[in-house]
């Protein structure tokens, strides 16, 4: 059986491993309401909620030019700016490409990946039957600072924004 092809949203030939501010989102499958709920306006973790949470500030543990600026755990989604800084085994002015550095750096895929499938493993230890995540994510690359900071307050508002969003 011949199945449609999953389109890309990724940029054709950007280099997702580049310094710079990455705003993901990633949805739980079907868009369940996994993590917690919205109290008073107010994220509550759940035990699942509180899983992301910890693989999420985990993050800079794992990957040592990685940075996690900002994020919210929702019920059935998580918003992040995450930075990917220097390689320090790449002089800062280096133009070569990743494949071409003597350590690459972690993408961005790589990165979600490995969150992705670490959160689903600590799931599964609660429930073997739980499907957490959606098959891809949304990414968007930051650009100048005037997005940067409508990006960071959109994911500090969103929970006051819970009872409006079209999916909850």
């Amino acid at each position: 059986m011949d199945l449609p092809q999953r389109k890309s949203i990724r940029l054709i030939s950007y280099d997702y491993s580049s310094i710079g501010y990455y705003f993901i989102t990633i949805c739980t499958h079907n868009r369940q309401h996994l993590f917690g709920s919205i109290i008073c306006d107010e994220m509550v973790l759940n035990k699942y909620g509180k899983i992301v949470q910890q693989d999420l500030s985990k993050i800079p543990e794992r990957f040592y030019n990685v940075e996690l600026d900002k994020y919210i755990i929702m019920p059935n989604h998580i918003h992040f700016i995450i930075v990917i800084g220097p390689n320090p085994y790449t002089p800062l002015n280096s133009d070569r490409p990743a494949t071409e550095r003597s350590r690459p750096f972690p993408t961005i895929p790589k990165i979600l990946g490995l969150f992705k499938s670490g959160t689903t493993r600590k799931a599964h230890e609660l429930n073997s039957k739980i499907i957490i995540w959606q098959k891809s994510y949304y990414d968007h690359i930051i650009r100048n600072e005037q997005e940067y900071q409508e990006i960071w307050k959109y994911i500090d508002t969103n929970p006051l924004l819970w009872h409006d969003d079209c999916y909850y």
